[in-house]
């Protein structure tokens, strides 16, 4: 009676050669970045405090645009339990603007509160320094009139709407489209 050897010389234990490990979860579809962005960006982030990034990029949501161009968050300093009772560095671009900051730190507050859920920050703390260069959203491009055709052309599309408030409303966003488009020489 023969016997099978029991080598592994070019499989592993399960079948499978050798380093090749199968893995558990296979993904047959592109992930998107977003899934991806809090792991990789930890480890640079959670050096500042910053357990998700998301703090920094929505800045300019989170307390608007006008004060995203004079403030910017450095870093977060947790109480011990590690999520609550946080003080937020905040650097500012002048001191005349670190006052006006101070005088609304109250709202600043609610609003990170407002975006993280719960009482994560409990107070900020101000650092006067250089700021990188804000950029700014381009300014669209200037509309161009519309013909009359496109004018007689577009009443004609909504005439059938009988609500006047949804009438105006289509009209305001075809003249909006039809503006942006070039003219249709």
């Amino acid at each position: 009676m023969a016997t099978k050897p029991t080598s592994t010389d070019s499989k592993g234990a399960k079948g499978n050669p050798r380093g090749i490990v199968p893995s558990e979860k296979r993904v047959r579809w592109v992930k998107p970045v977003s899934q991806s962005v809090d792991r990789l960006t930890k480890g640079l982030l959670g050096k500042h405090g910053f357990t998700r990034g998301a703090i920094v990029t929505n800045w300019p949501e989170i307390v608007g645009e006008a004060m995203a161009r004079h403030t910017q968050p450095e870093k977060i300093v947790f109480s011990r339990d590690g999520v609550s009772g946080g003080v937020l560095h905040l650097k500012t671009d002048s001191g005349a603007y670190a006052m006006e900051v101070q005088h609304r730190e109250p709202q600043i507050i609610e609003r990170i509160n407002t975006y993280f859920g719960y009482r994560a920050i409990e107070r900020l703390k101000l650092i006067q320094g250089p700021l990188p260069r804000y950029k700014r959203a381009p300014r669209p491009a200037p509309q161009r009139p519309l013909s009359a055709a496109e004018a007689k052309g577009l009443s004609q599309a909504v005439d059938m709407v009988d609500d006047p408030e949804l009438k105006a409303a289509l009209e305001r966003l075809g003249q909006s489209v039809l503006k942006r488009h070039k003219d249709p020489e």
